[in-house]
C-alpha cells in the first residue's frame, strides 16, 4: 500500500509540475504589432535627454548570508546612472556608477546577478535599451514574450502593453510594478539571492544639483 501511495504521488507531482508550464502560442502579425509599438514607447520615454532622481525603499535577501533593508537613490542622466544604497543590497558595494554604453558584467549594482551596466539601469528604470522590432513575440500564458536577442534578454508584457518582466542572461529575473518614470516596484532574483525595491519618490534632478558625498 506504501508503494503504491508513494507512485500515486510522484505521478500527482509530476503532472502537477506539468500543468504550471504555460502554454506558449504564436501571436498573429497584426496583433504583435501593438505590443512592439508600447515598447519602443516606453524605450524612448526611458531613455530620454532628462535628469531624474529617485528613491527606493530596498530589501535584500543573498544566498549565503542575512537579509538586509536600506534605502536606495538614483541619479539618472540619460546615459549615466549613480546610485548609492544605505546598506549593501547586493554583494558587498554601496555605491557605484552605471553606464548605458557599457555591455560587459561585472560593475557593481544594486541587483543580484552578474547583470550589465546597460541590463541593470535596464532594470531600475523597467525597460532595456533593446528593440523589438522583428524580433520574435509569442503569447507565454497570459502575458506577450518578445525576445530581444540571442543571449537570453526577454521583456514579458502583460495584455495592456505594459512591461511586466524582465530575463536576463545568467538566469536573473526582474518582476515589475510598471509606472512611468521608474517602476512602482521590481523584484529580482538572481543567482546571488534576490532583491526588492519599492519606488517612495522621484523627481526632476537640476543641473547643477550636486550628488550627496561626491566632490562637484
Amino acid at each position: 500500500m506504501r508503494r503504491r501511495t508513494a507512485v500515486s504521488l510522484s505521478l500527482a507531482l509530476a503532472v502537477g509540475g506539468c500543468a504550471t508550464a504555460p502554454p506558449v502560442r504564436p501571436i498573429a502579425q497584426a496583433e504583435a504589432g501593438p505590443f512592439v509599438a508600447a515598447w519602443e514607447a516606453r524605450r524612448a520615454d526611458a531613455y530620454a535627454a532628462r535628469r531624474l532622481k529617485a528613491l527606493f525603499r530596498g530589501e535584500a535577501a543573498p544566498k549565503l548570508g542575512v537579509a538586509v533593508r536600506g534605502y536606495l537613490t538614483v541619479f539618472w542622466d540619460g546615459t549615466t546612472l549613480v546610485w548609492k544604497a544605505s546598506a549593501p543590497l547586493a554583494g558587498n558595494a554601496r555605491e557605484g556608477r552605471l553606464t548605458r554604453t557599457t555591455s560587459e558584467a561585472g560593475e557593481a549594482s544594486p541587483l543580484p546577478g552578474a547583470l550589465t551596466s546597460a541590463d541593470a539601469i535596464g532594470a531600475l528604470l523597467g525597460v532595456l535599451d533593446v528593440s523589438a522590432a522583428g524580433r520574435p513575440i509569442e503569447w507565454v500564458g497570459d502575458r506577450v514574450r518578445i525576445r530581444l536577442d540571442g543571449a537570453g534578454r526577454e521583456a514579458f508584457l502583460a495584455a495592456d502593453g505594459k512591461v511586466a518582466a524582465l530575463s536576463f542572461p545568467g538566469a536573473t529575473r526582474v518582476s515589475l510594478e510598471a509606472a512611468a518614470p521608474f517602476p512602482l516596484r521590481l523584484s529580482a532574483r538572481g543567482p546571488r539571492g534576490t532583491a526588492t525595491l519599492v519606488l517612495e519618490s522621484w523627481a526632476d534632478w537640476p543641473v547643477g544639483e550636486a550628488i550627496p558625498g561626491e566632490k562637484r
